[in-house]
């Protein structure tokens, strides 16, 4: 297995975990730690807006696949070492929850991991290290609840100094609002009426209880460079908003993708309903079904034979006597039974969340069965129609089935269906390029933004982007060191830690490409921590750097940071464990440490 860099010479992966031969003995014996730092570094060139693409190629199997994120990169290489797949879990417990933030994970694992094998080198303790690193993050995560900013604040900012980018800009009708004086916001009784895509939840903060003013403003500061993404999570936003009045807060919930390979990624659009993929014999259903108020019916298990809800045991060795006189097998007097139980309730649209039987879709020439089909797309049409899922077709009756159904052939692009009710505010966002091993990065990318968006307004604060908040981190660091001269110890930790995050604003400076090299980047940082240390107010000492209008995810920052650290302590103390056969006895680590 190997990567590439899109447009770069290959590398062979396995070579990043041979060990250097100058290591100090600790060091060696710390392969877990040395690993952790091999696989970050080649994730690097995911950091910041513009990220390169890598070929995985399987030199067995002589395929490859295209990737931009930490998470496809982990989940095509073969990481058979237990350091390997205890980054893949973190990285995907990140992604799963908030599909963002995993470049920053996998980053700060690896230079956090040489910060710890750099203080294993200089004598320092194991707890000590993990005292002194959790000291550094606690610092860190506290110069981000003093720095955070209300996203009314950004909204209001971002408005006054310019207008949004065209590429983001959406229909969108808000209505009249007065931003708060953001130095005193509870202290005025001022009304900020709602936008139409927002409503207050009761147990949201006082910040996210008061609708955003502008969500375009919000979109733009986070979109990080996808604006293409960004615009089409916007019209999903609207068209949610437009299709159901009464409901004008934006549910994440309700919104799916559909790829589609085939057409320019230009024909990318937002469409009301469910729009799912059409295969040849689909389309001659659709076609026959169109202009009909149909009734629906919805699986929540596998719509075949041998399904069996979870739990459920087959008994083991016995064969039914009908199954030896009859020569029609139990499959097809199963097909048999569900065509007629569909028939006699008129059931035009099925929805299954598993697979369907083969032979059974061959056989439905009258009714539109779509299968892989999400719970959350189940449920909403459950609500919308007054079907009542099923786990088995035997299992329908007068009361399961919903009503008010219709299907259509989607103009644009014509190779997909769209299922839809008058009530429903679920809207599918079709993903299309000609080119399918695009296909995966822009869904990706669309439901980064996605979340994105979701989590800002679930917040309600944001933290300074382009590295602001990173070298805020710096400056805290460097004042601790400065007030904590008694211990020399957690002095040098504090200095490791913060260099670390020198390292990464740095490498995000020379991603973006507004330095030729991570000197640079170095000289820049310095200069401007000076401008700032001399009493110049933040945003003046760094708008080289916030002149681009940045933002990030507070949560979504927070967690991937203590995620990585607590990756790194794991792994450093899983080290120490098998160096010294238990968890106690510093003092016989230390004695080993030098042998």
């Amino acid at each position: 297995m190997s990567i590439s860099e899109y447009g770069h010479g290959c590398k062979q992966y396995s070579s990043a975990f041979k060990m250097s031969g100058s290591a100090s003995v600790a060091q060696r014996r710390h392969i877990g730690l040395q690993q952790l730092e091999a696989v970050s570094a080649s994730t690097h060139t995911f950091l910041g807006p513009n990220k390169h693409l890598k070929f995985i190629r399987d030199e067995d199997a002589g395929d490859s696949v295209l990737v931009r994120t930490c998470p496809r990169l982990l989940q095509r290489l073969e990481l058979n070492c237990s350091v390997g797949q205890l980054l893949h879990e973190t990285v995907q417990a990140q992604q799963k929850l908030f599909h963002s933030g995993t470049g920053a994970l996998v980053f700060l694992a690896g230079v956090w991991s040489r910060v710890a094998l750099e203080c294993l080198h200089r004598g320092i303790s194991v707890s000590d290290i993990k005292t002194a690193m959790s000291k550094a993050l606690e610092v860190s995560l506290e110069v981000c609840k003093q720095s955070a900013v209300s996203v009314r604040e950004v909204s209001c900012k971002r408005l006054k100094e310019h207008k949004p980018s065209p590429a983001l800009k959406s229909e969108v009708r808000d209505t009249e609002v007065q931003c708060m004086d953001v130095e005193h916001p509870h202290n005025l009784r001022r009304t900020l009426k709602h936008s139409r895509h927002f409503r207050s939840h009761g147990a949201q903060t006082e910040n996210t209880k008061t609708a955003v003013n502008d969500i375009t403003s919000i979109a733009e500061a986070i979109s990080h460079g996808c604006k293409t993404s960004m615009h089409l999570v916007l019209k999903a936003c609207e068209l949610q908003s437009t299709e159901d009045a009464q409901n004008s807060f934006w549910d994440i919930q309700k919104l799916v993708t559909c790829s589609i390979p085939g057409p320019s990624e230009e024909r990318s659009c937002v469409l009301h309903g469910y729009v799912t993929l059409l295969s040849v014999q689909q389309a001659s259903v659709v076609q026959s079904l169109q202009g009909q108020r149909l009734n629906i019916a919805l699986v929540s298990g596998d719509l075949c034979e041998k399904y069996r809800h979870v739990g459920f045991n087959r008994p083991a060795n016995i064969t039914h006597v009908t199954d030896c006189v009859s020569s029609v097998s139990l499959e097809e007097r199963w097909i048999e039974n569900a065509l007629r139980i569909l028939h006699e309730f008129s059931v035009g649209v099925v929805l299954v969340h598993g697979v369907v039987d083969v032979k059974l879709k061959d056989h439905c020439s009258s009714v539109l069965v779509i299968e892989g089909v999400k719970s959350t797309v189940l449920k909403d049409f459950s609500t919308c129609t007054g079907a009542v899922p099923v786990s088995y077709i035997t299992q329908l009756d007068e009361r399961c089935v919903g009503r008010g159904v219709t299907v259509s052939r989607c103009e644009e692009p014509p190779e997909s269906v769209r299922i839809e009710t008058a009530n429903t505010s679920l809207v599918t966002a079709v993903i299309t390029s000609s080119v399918p091993a695009k296909l995966q990065i822009l869904e990706d990318e669309f439901w980064s933004c996605a979340h994105r968006l979701h989590q800002a307004l679930k917040d309600g604060k944001l933290l300074h982007g382009s590295g602001i908040t990173e070298i805020l981190c710096i400056h805290k660091l460097h004042q601790y060191q400065r007030i904590e001269t008694e211990n020399p110890q957690e002095n040098l930790v504090l200095e490791l830690m913060a260099e670390a995050w020198m390292d990464y604003v740095s490498t995000l400076m020379l991603n973006s490409g507004s330095v030729a090299s991570k000197a640079e980047a170095r000289t820049a940082i310095a200069h401007q921590m000076r401008r700032y240390e001399d009493g110049e107010p933040m945003l003046g000492a760094f708008r080289d750097f916030f002149r681009v209008g940045v933002y990030d995810n507070m949560t979504v920052k927070s967690e991937a940071w203590r995620r990585a650290l607590d990756l790194v302590l794991l792994v450093l103390q899983s080290d120490t464990e098998i160096i010294t056969g238990g968890s106690e006895g510093e003092i016989l680590y230390n004695e080993l440490m030098y042998l």
